[in-house]
Parts: C-alpha cells; structure tokens; sequence
C-alpha cells in the first residue's frame, strides 16, 4: 500500500481552484478532498497515523488467525476484517470527513475483544459519519443472525452488515445518486447470503436412541411332543420336542437382557401325587439341563414341578387307553421367558 504524499502542500488559492471545480461538476475526482473536509484531518500526520492504525489492525487480525486460533469464518473476525476494508477504500479515496477514523474504531474494538476473549455484542452501530437508510435490509440483517443457517453465514452477514452501515455513510455524504452503487453491493449481498443459507443443510439433529423393547414369550410343550409316555430323561426326550427348544434357545440369545426363563412340568392325575410331582418336577430339570446345554444360561432358569394341581383339561372315568388319550393337554411343560429385546 502506497501512503499519501502530501511533502507538497496545496496553496491556498489551489485548493479553492479544486473545491471550486468539485462543487461545479457534482462529483469530487479520484483522490480529491471534499470540500467539508475537517483541516486538521488533512495534515500528513493524520493521514500516516491512519495509514499505521489500519496496517496495526491487520497485523492484530493475522495474529488472531494464526494457526487457525480464530478462523476468518467467525463473525466477529470477519466484521473486524470488513470495517478494516471500509476504512482502507476510503484512506485510498483520500476521505478527511472522519469515516476513516470510526471504521478503525470498530474494528479495533472488535479486535480487542476477540484478544480479550470477552463476550462480545453482535449489533452493527451507526457512525457518526453514516444515516440509516433502507430499513427492509436492515431487517434482513437481523433475520439471517436469528436463522438456524447462520452458522453457514456467519462471515457474508458481518460484511453485510458494514454494508449497511457504508452505504448510509455514502448516502449521508452525496444522496441516493451517490449511494446507489453501495445499495446495490448490500441487495447483491443479501442474495447471495439467502441462496448460501438455501443450501445449507440444517444442523444434523441425533434420533433418540431406541428404547429396548419388552418380550414375554411363552412356550407349551405337550408331553407327547417333548417326552415318551411316563418318561422324563433327556434320552427320553422327542426330537420334535428338542427341535423346538433348539429354537427356543436362539431367541433367548438375541435378547439384550433376560430377566427370567421358568420351567414348569405337569403331569395328569393318573398315578399318587408324590409320584406325578416328582415326575413333573425330573421333566422340568431336563428341559432346563437341555437348554443349558444349547447355551442358555443356568442363572436364568427355574424349573418347577406341579404334578397335576394345574389341569387344562378335565376328563370323565373312562376306560383307561381313553383316559390316558383324553389327559393328554394335561401332561406338559411351560416355559415363560421374560426379557428385553435389541433396540
């Protein structure tokens, strides 16, 4: 960057020549003074002390960024960046009207706070130097700040926002002609923010985590599938009846958690009680050792004897081969498995 060189001074008489010829044409050329300019905001010290603030600044700025401790995507990085940039065009159009000086106030306030690590306000203030014009960007602004999709927005909405605050500088210095160009930067701004957010997915939100479901299954085995009439060994036992254990005992394995498995034999009432109830209670034991065997854990399992005291089904005397056939429902084992499914 190439400082001023004001080591020649314009005469008196030359300066009114030139303020004479801006206020003629309407319009100030390239690098000329405007004729509200402060004098003691012309003086070569005060453009080199504006020239230094501004070169401090982005030095301050780079140290921020450094190793991506503040990355350039935060908002209050870029505002600070973006407040730096007005003031450097307008050092550059040789502005003396003070615009300089509060665009690297903010900035250096920015800066400041992001040294400091503080919280820091996210509202854009006018500078004395700027009037608040077009209200509907204005809101814009605060619509994409308030957005779920700021974050992908975040750098674009700081410099839009010193947008606002620039073209009402222009504004207050030449009118509407003379801030048009500057309007027409914000709503291309404004566009392009709304099409970035437009694009943005949404922040990914976690499903909940499925709640395990519970299971209660029960199992019926008649004797005739499961046992020989009057037998209760495992050499004893059906392969139907084996069969449908085996099946059982993989649904046990895809369970999170079992609470419990119980076993209960039966019997019909044919035979003494302590008989059937030893009998229900060996037939009950060797469901249980079958499923132990399959890999169902013994800690989970009960097995139970009731002889007869639990009946289905009741039947007349008949004669015997009737009444054995007719008992049948009776002699059984029931398996209750309660547990919690996979989510």
């Amino acid at each position: 960057m190439n400082r001023l060189n004001l080591s020649r001074p314009l005469t008196a008489l030359g300066a009114a020549l030139l303020l004479g010829a801006c206020t003629q044409s309407g319009s100030l050329r390239p690098g000329a003074l405007p004729p509200y300019a402060a004098p003691d905001r012309i003086t070569e010290q005060a453009i080199n002390t504006d020239y230094e603030s501004i070169e401090m600044l982005q030095t301050r700025l780079a140290l921020l960024n450094r190793n991506g401790a503040v990355p350039t995507s935060n908002y209050n990085w870029a505002k600070a960046q973006c407040w730096l940039d007005m003031a450097r065009h307008n050092y550059h159009e040789n502005d003396r009207t003070g615009t300089i000086e509060s665009a690297l106030q903010q900035s250096a306030t920015l800066v400041k706070g992001l040294e400091s690590k503080i919280k820091i306000p996210s509202d854009t203030p006018l500078i004395p130097e700027s009037v608040k014009i077009r209200d509907d960007l204005w809101a814009k602004a605060q619509s994409y700040k308030t957005s779920p999709q700021f974050g992908c927005v975040e750098p674009q909405v700081a410099c839009y926002e010193v947008q606002l605050v620039w073209m009402g500088q222009e504004y207050s210095e030449g009118g509407w002609r003379h801030a048009n160009s500057y309007i027409g930067i914000a709503e291309q701004m404004s566009q392009n923010i709304e099409q970035r957010m437009a694009s943005c997915a949404p922040p990914p939100v976690a499903a909940p985590k499925p709640a395990p479901q519970p299971v209660v299954e029960k199992l019926d085995l008649g004797a005739d599938a499961l046992f020989a009439f009057d037998k209760f060994g495992r050499d004893n036992m059906l392969p139907a009846g084996r069969a449908r254990l085996e099946v059982f005992a993989e649904k046990v394995k895809l369970l999170s958690k079992v609470d419990s498995i119980s076993v209960v034999g039966h019997t019909d009432r044919l035979g003494s009680e302590s008989y059937n109830q030893a009998l229900s209670q060996r037939r009950a034991d060797t469901v249980k050792a079958y499923l132990v065997s399959l890999g169902v854990p013994a800690s989970l399992i009960t097995a139970e004897g009731q002889d007869g005291k639990n009946p289905v089904q009741q039947c007349d005397d008949k004669r015997r081969a009737e009444l054995i056939a007719c008992l049948q429902p009776n002699r059984r084992v029931e398996i209750e498995l309660k547990g919690w499914l996979k989510p």
